[in-house]
């Protein structure tokens, strides 16, 4: 199971819209993996297009199968409650994989759209699956009856687990806390997304153009053939291009050895996201600190750091 998505999170609407059938007919992100390894992603067939429909499919679906659950009338035990839970979400995963995949390494303009509006749906899914009340009942006597009811070690462990992420998640809060809480996550996982897309802004716009041979001083022919092809293929053809990157910075400040070019590369990366224009994370790592501290104290802890850990 995702673990609910605790730390992205998704939509109160979603359990209620259910999406247009044409969306999600032939979506490959909604279909088993097949191949070797016991399946692998259908990169080759996925499009930006597809993300949004199939994470609003995937999550009405775990929605419904964690209201199963609630629901049960069987009294709750470990296979009926936590063991169906672990088994829940599936096809969440698959879509949550892939999704993650191309925010991580290929978070092209059109998948950033997606990604802003997606983040706080995700947020509000995970806070209706912890907020289920029937659902942690169920999960609270299981715990509560761990040793009692002969579990094993890995049993307990998850027992456990499980118990103690919904309570720091909220399962244990008063309606109006817990409606603050969902909005507080919807809030944080819109600012965490536009903080990291910022990241990347500023890595795409800054690059340093080195067009001469005693700038290259240090460096081996591998990353001297790299920064000539990133030169190149920014029109820059006879330059070496250092760009804003960990890949491409890390290995200048290693080798290189012109101490006034490392160090005008390591700042360029360094202050990404704090250049005071459209891409400037302060007033974003402002509020982010705000909301962190509402939340810990609606929590019952006395700051972030003392919930994180």
């Amino acid at each position: 199971m995702t673990r609910f998505l605790i730390a992205v999170a998704g939509a109160a609407a979603i359990a209620s819209a259910a999406p247009a059938v044409e969306t999600t007919v032939d979506n490959p992100l909604l279909a088993p993996w097949t191949g070797p390894y016991g399946g692998v992603p259908p990169f080759d067939k996925v499009k930006v297009a597809h993300f949004r429909p199939a994470l609003e499919a995937a999550m009405a679906e775990q929605l419904a199968e964690v209201d199963k659950i609630a629901g049960d009338p069987a009294p709750p035990t470990f296979e009926n409650t936590l063991a169906a839970l672990e088994r829940s979400g599936r096809t969440l995963d698959r879509v949550a994989t892939v999704f993650g995949i191309y925010g991580s390494t290929m978070s092209t303009p059109e998948f950033q759209t997606v990604e802003q509006d997606m983040a706080p749906k995700l947020a509000a899914f995970s806070d209706q699956i912890t907020q289920n009340e029937k659902l942690f009942k169920r999960i609270a006597a299981v715990y509560d009856a761990r040793d009692a009811a002969g579990l094993t070690p890995e049993q307990k462990r998850l027992a456990w687990l499980d118990y103690t992420n919904f309570v720091r998640a909220g399962a244990k809060l008063d309606p109006a806390a817990k409606k603050r809480l969902s909005e507080i996550n919807q809030r944080l996982a819109a600012l965490y997304t536009t903080f990291g897309q910022n990241l990347l802004a500023d890595e795409a716009d800054y690059v340093l153009y080195l067009d001469r041979e005693s700038d290259l001083a240090g460096l081996p022919d591998s990353v001297r053939a790299a920064a000539a092809a990133a030169a190149e293929q920014r029109g820059q053809k006879g330059k070496w291009a250092v760009l804003n990157t960990r890949s491409s910075m890390e290995p200048f400040l290693t080798y290189s050895g012109r101490r006034d070019l490392r160090e005008k590369v390591w700042r360029t990366f360094y202050s990404r996201g704090d250049h005071a224009d459209a891409h400037d994370n302060n007033a974003i790592i402002t509020e982010i600190l705000k909301l962190r501290a509402e939340r810990a104290k609606l929590l019952g802890y006395q700051t972030h750091a003392h919930w994180r850990l």
